[in-house]
């Protein structure tokens, strides 16, 4: 119980690094969405480790996963240096990779994972069509393995669901999946404060849920 208190309390503070992030988007003041997403971001981690994350194989790989991914929210505060959003995305793509360890490590259905790889591998395809006008050279081969590689998490986080249940480890992927849209919506097809408004709700969810989901193990 003390630990999903403590848990509560990071999920609280979240919520108002996030709160302060869209204001900052909205502003569009970098300091003050930085700040706030940074926060966020440290929450994040925090929770999962307030339930014993750094007590488990399957919780220690997902926190390798988490800091990745916090450096890349570190990357992406000013999104529109090119180096800086290839550094994100760079980040975001090892997180992601990480994370496909850290279900592998959980434990998968094969027959599950086959199942879930087609489907992604159709949603990736629809993605890449989708982007395609957006995209020049420089950034197609980038965006190519970080489409392939949230597909592949979430197809191995599906495996992993049907192999051992957890439902909100499966969440927190589908979010994730559906943050990461709004990113590329962002910054290849129209952007604008509403990819933020959409987008960074959902990420920060998914990632406490998949922070919660270290308490199934």
């Amino acid at each position: 119980m003390e630990s999903w208190h403590a848990y509560t309390i990071w999920v609280m503070v979240c919520g108002i690094g996030l709160l302060v992030c869209l204001a900052g988007e909205y502003r569009e003041n970098t300091a003050l969405s930085g700040a706030g997403k940074l926060v966020a971001a440290s929450a994040y981690i925090a929770a999962a480790l307030s339930l014993g994350a750094d007590g488990t194989s399957y919780g220690q790989v997902l926190l390798a996963g988490m800091v990745f991914c916090w450096f890349g929210d570190m990357f992406l505060i000013s999104s529109r240096s090119p180096r800086l959003f290839l550094a994100g995305l760079a980040s975001f793509l090892t997180g992601h990779i990480v994370y496909i360890g850290a279900f592998a490590v959980r434990g998968i259905s094969l027959p599950s994972l086959l199942g879930a790889a087609l489907v992604m591998v159709v949603f990736g395809w629809f993605v890449l069509r989708w982007l395609k006008p957006g995209l020049d050279n420089r950034m197609r081969i980038p965006v190519l393995l970080y489409v392939i590689a949230i597909s592949a998490m979430m197809a191995m986080a599906a495996a992993t669901w049907s192999a051992h249940g957890g439902l909100v480890l499966l969440l927190g992927a589908l979010l994730f999946v559906i943050s990461d849209l709004a990113v590329a919506r962002n910054r290849f097809i129209v952007p604008g404060f509403i990819n933020r408004a959409w987008g960074l709700p959902t990420y920060f969810a998914a990632q406490l849920l998949l922070a919660a989901s270290v308490a199934a193990t």
